[in-house]
């Protein structure tokens, strides 16, 4: 099964960009807070339940 980015509706791809800049963002922006993969796995399961969410629109 192939991802297609072109085919998908503005609000999956608005999904897709938030999570790839939120967890850009999670590693690279110095806060003094250690971030680690359980951050990641959490944003991707909320990221994951939008999805399905869409869905339903």
């Amino acid at each position: 099964m192939k991802l297609d980015l072109l085919r998908l509706n503005i609000w999956r791809k608005i999904i897709l960009i938030v999570f790839v800049l939120s967890v850009a963002a999670m590693f690279l922006v110095p806060t003094g807070y250690h971030f680690h993969i359980g951050h990641v796995v959490r944003l991707f399961i909320g990221a994951f339940v939008f999805w399905l969410l869409v869905d339903r629109l």
